[in-house]
């Protein structure tokens, strides 16, 4: 392979391109082609003879991280299966998988998520004989993520009782041979500060490192970086301090002048040609953004002309918003027959997507809002598939720990702790450990105890049976299990005041059972067994969603639309309250910096229609309440915006238009 850098990119980005060993910090524009470069990068890599087990490439979405490889893929011809790109938090998992025994837990730890986190804490404060009403889960998990990433510590004013929690909460964790989502960062620094040889095993390995949306990067993952590159000197970062708008999460955009202290022999690349949006989108962006004082100076330009003007639009209220935004793409699909994908409908909050999805929906508009959970991660669905995954392989102690107490049995971490104490003196699973505790006659457990582990251990056994064993359908197997362990009774009591958030996830439970009974008749699995049935299962939580929603338009928060471009993009709710965000502003006037990049990101999705909507009120609670303009368009010339007036005359094809659509939405009720 050979290729010619200077005939495949522009000069800034060859530049960044050619430049292979030492620190080199790329700050990349919005739409600059900053994926491209990197792509040619480690093909030059490659082509330059280093190999591909030196080189570890770290991004921040596995979405993001498959497209780079496959791009380096599709650009050498090679396999390069031990090319490393990959996620900061896959990449601290795979260390935690080859080291992890080193600080004093099992290597098939399991990892926990957020409903995990809060149903931990939960337990910590029953065992505390603490009122869990009387705590903000959500505060309390964010506490505790900023004190383990030390973002923040105890002041001298702390409560005891918190710092017990957290204490106990860490506890509880390694007890359960567990570790949560900051962990993957954080278990690894442990490990290269506690096992230097670790770090210097790593370093040799890993030579060449870059990492894309630098911005985003928390302390600690600078922290994990700098440690592996500061001998070898080799870190490319590529990143744009303009879109840096995760602080909520831990992001620093500071690192970048981090960087620049720790590696001050770097060199620096600027790239500002923009291709993906028009040049009127761009001066928009560039007029705003330029208002951030703490910032790298730079200035998008692209060669594809001015393009038409930014609309803005100022609707009576938030239903008016909607409907207008939902004829409007109507319209368009059907005049220039365009994609649904085309579009893009931009909100600051989530708050501010149920109206607009319910107008799509009234029209027949097929629209996808992203960011929504996966139907395999929801607790419910998690739940019941560990305890089909602990009947048919009762060694799984991952599984085995999720549902040991839930619903709760009474089963505390120090049972838990007895029982590993057994399984590493008897080198076996916990399941075996549960059964020889049941059993034990040397008065180390308590009587109430082994008969409530002898009965879970007797409930896994018969399910086991008629799993394998008999000819009963494993879909009814499944249903029978469902209403033994009492887990509609247990979701009664976890919600209690919420019969129709019970409804709900007994509704997902019933369809993860329907699913099976689907399987089960189809005649390609006649010879399965249940393992292949839980492969699938494996396989479907990890299937694109992005993929099976294409056609549709993309109904989304500002932050989720990081790193998304569209031909047309919507943004709704334009308001003071909204962009800059009320609450962000009162917590932080600082933030303030942070609120106008989330808009500058915004604007430079669009690639070429961008309509601005501000409402003249909207509803709050049962009143409508008069909205004021975000004080952001008054930085934006007004020469660049093609704002409608209210009492402007419709052209008479646009009449046509709208009295058509009209009868249509007429017709569409009558029908009802």
């Amino acid at each position: 392979m050979h290729f010619n850098l200077e005939k495949e990119l522009n000069p800034e980005q060859c530049k960044a391109a050619s430049q292979l060993n030492g620190p080199l910090l790329v700050i990349a524009g919005a739409g600059s082609g900053k994926t491209r470069m990197l792509t040619f990068r480690i093909a030059h890599m490659l082509e330059s003879g280093i190999d591909e087990r030196s080189i570890l490439a770290l991004t921040f979405t596995n979405k993001a991280a498959k497209e780079m490889a496959q791009r380096v893929r599709a650009l050498t011809g090679l396999p390069l299966k031990k090319l490393t790109t990959t996620t900061f938090h896959s990449f601290g998992m795979g260390v935690l998988k080859q080291y992890i025994q080193h600080l004093g837990y099992k290597n098939n730890f399991t990892i926990y998520d957020t409903n995990d986190q809060k149903a931990l804490l939960k337990e910590v404060i029953q065992n505390l004989d603490y009122v869990v009403e009387s705590f903000d889960l959500y505060e309390l998990s964010s506490l505790f993520s900023d004190l383990k990433t030390k973002r923040k510590v105890f002041n001298a004013n702390a409560s005891d009782k918190i710092r017990l929690l957290y204490s106990e909460y860490e506890k509880h964790l390694k007890a359960y041979n567990a570790v949560d989502f900051d962990d993957l960062i954080m278990k690894p620094l442990e490990l290269f500060e506690k096992n230097p040889e670790i770090l210097d095993s790593l370093r040799n390995r890993y030579t060449h490192i870059l990492v894309d949306e630098f911005q985003d990067t928390s302390l600690s993952q600078y922290r994990l970086v700098e440690s592996l590159a500061s001998e070898s000197r080799n870190l490319c970062v590529v990143g744009d301090d303009d879109q840096s708008i995760y602080s909520w999460r831990g992001a620093n955009y500071e690192n970048l002048v981090m960087f620049e202290r720790d590696f001050p022999e770097r060199m620096e690349v600027k790239l500002e040609r923009n291709y993906r949006s028009t040049g009127n989108i761009l001066e928009a962006a560039n007029r705003l953004i330029v208002n951030n004082q703490m910032r790298k100076e730079k200035k998008l330009w692209t060669e594809s002309g001015k393009g038409s003007s930014i609309r803005l639009i100022h609707p009576a209220n938030d239903e008016d918003e909607a409907s207008t935004i939902a004829d409007e793409i109507l319209m368009v699909h059907r005049k220039e027959d365009r994609p649904f994908s085309d579009f893009g409908v931009l909100v600051r909050t989530n708050s501010l997507i149920t109206t607009l999805e319910t107008k799509f929906t009234e029209r027949g508009i097929p629209s996808q809002v992203t960011g929504g959970q996966s139907f395999f991660d929801r607790k419910e669905i998690r739940d019941i598939i560990s305890y089909l995954k602990v009947i048919a392989n009762q060694d799984d102690d991952i599984n085995l720990l999720r549902v040991i107490n839930t619903p709760r049995r009474g089963i505390g971490r120090t049972t838990l702790e007895k029982m590993r104490k057994v399984a590493d003196d008897h080198k076996c699973s916990l399941y075996s450990a549960l059964t020889l505790m049941s059993i034990a006659t040397d008065g180390q457990i308590k009587e109430a105890m082994q008969r409530t582990l002898k009965r879970f251990a007797d409930m896994i056994e018969d399910y086991h049976y008629q799993l394998f064993d008999t000819k009963t359908q494993r879909n009814m197997v499944l249903r029978n299990l469902v209403q033994e362990i009492g887990y509609k009774q247990y979701l009664e009591s976890e919600h209690p005041e919420n019969e129709n958030f019970v409804a709900y996830k007994l509704k997902g439970i019933n369809l993860l059972c329907d699913m099976l009974a689907r399987w089960e008749r189809n005649p390609d699995n006649r010879n399965s067994s249940i393992f292949d049935y839980l492969n699938r299962l494996s396989l479907a939580g990890k299937e694109n969603p992005e993929e099976e929603d294409a056609g549709k338009i993309a109904l989304m928060t500002i932050h989720a639309s990081k790193g998304l471009e569209f031909d047309t993009v919507y943004l709704a709710g334009v308001e003071d309250q909204y962009i800059p965000h009320a609450r962000a502003i009162e917590e932080n006037p600082q933030s303030i910096d942070e609120e106008r990049r989330l808009f500058y990101v915004a604007i430079t999705r669009a690639r070429r229609s961008l309509i601005i909507s501000s409402c003249e009120k909207r509803k709050k609670g049962y009143d409508l309440v008069t909205s004021i303009p975000s004080r952001f368009l008054e930085e934006i010339p007004k020469e660049l915006f093609d704002e409608q007036d209210p009492n402007q005359q419709l052209s008479s094809n646009e009449v046509t238009d709208k009295l058509r659509l009209l009868k249509e939405r007429l017709a569409a009720r009558q029908a009802k």
